[in-house]
């Protein structure tokens, strides 16, 4: 891979591959947000939904819940605009875009360069950790999908595509 102008990779030689992913049907959402507790116990050990890297945003009054989550891109801005050298990488056996807490220096660049991430969900910044984190698909087994009670949440991997 090389470096181009300023601080945004291009993929002369690096094509990224396809992702995992977690699909999403809202229309069977109940908003019981039991998806973001999961994915806090799973990556943080507490239960504390400012810690989850999916969220549900709810409109109670027209019963709407629509989870959103990462949808590991194709063509990832996150991946391409970060300027930390090995702060961001591609898992070999998910394809999840991921974010190395240890060499992440909390600069934002990934969540203001995804388009998903309007209003900070999709990547959030842990402010205990002053790093940002995203959904890394639980390594190929995501806790969200695994405890969602209605079905909500589904892992697809590249073969069942």
């Amino acid at each position: 891979m090389s470096k181009g102008n300023g601080s945004r990779r291009t993929f002369l030689i690096e094509k990224v591959p396809e992702s995992n992913i977690i699909a999403v049907d809202k229309d069977v959402c109940v908003g019981c947000r039991t998806c973001e507790l999961m994915c806090s116990l799973h990556h943080n050990d507490e239960f504390d939904l400012s810690l989850s890297r999916l969220y549900v945003s709810r409109s109670p009054f027209e019963a709407l819940f629509t989870p959103e989550v990462c949808r590991q891109c194709l063509a990832p801005e996150c991946y391409v605009v970060c300027p930390v050298e090995g702060a961001m990488k591609i898992d070999e056996k998910t394809g999840a875009r991921l974010i190395v807490e240890e060499k992440c220096v909390g600069c934002g660049v990934c969540a203001q360069a995804c388009p998903w991430n309007g209003e900070s969900r999709i990547i959030r910044l842990n402010a205990a950790k002053k790093v940002y984190e995203k959904c890394d698909l639980c390594g190929g087994a995501p806790s969200c999908v695994e405890f969602c009670p209605v079905n909500a949440l589904t892992y697809v991997s590249l073969e069942g595509r």
